[in-house]
């Protein structure tokens, strides 16, 4: 995982950061358009930028980029991203209910469940699972993606620093 100034990220080949840019937004397609947008003034305007990107990406390319991430609980490398954003969410009879949960989701929408799970406890993680379950497909498709917007903002301000 490498990381970068914002300057030293406006100024590298795109070569170099969109290998990055893919790793954090689970997507090629997006990673080449937030490259292609470079020079950002601040982070924050980058993150803006992405999430606009984002939200211009088809659907089946955003659907690519949900199933990306791995499951909650599931095996991720160690180091990785997805492993430092799940590390609140400790091994308890809460996880264990999440992990048995996530495939009935993926049954039932289509897709994987995706929540930002940094600073979220198993016990919330798991009572946001079983809300979700609850809800009309459209609605937690539109959820979905506010989730993968708001991983990909945290990723991103892990990746590149003012």
């Amino acid at each position: 995982m490498t990381t970068f100034t914002l300057a030293d990220f406006n100024d590298a080949p795109a070569a170099d950061v969109t290998p990055e840019l893919e790793a954090v937004f689970g997507s090629a397609p997006l990673a080449v358009s937030v490259a292609d947008a470079r020079p950002f003034t601040s982070v924050d305007a980058l993150v803006d930028a992405a999430s606009s990107l984002l939200a211009a990406q088809p659907e089946s390319e955003v659907l690519a980029a949900v199933n990306a991430h791995p499951p909650i609980g599931g095996s991720v490398s160690v180091g990785s991203r997805s492993a430092s954003e799940q590390a609140g969410a400790t091994e308890s009879a809460d996880l264990d209910a999440v992990r048995e949960l996530q495939p009935t989701y993926r049954e039932h929408f289509g897709w994987n469940f995706l929540i930002k799970a940094a600073g979220r406890s198993s016990a919330e993680i798991r009572a946001e699972l079983e809300r979700r379950l609850t809800v009309d497909p459209a609605e937690e498709w539109l959820f979905s993606i506010s989730q993968l917007d708001a991983i990909n903002g945290l990723r991103l301000r892990g990746t590149v620093n003012d």
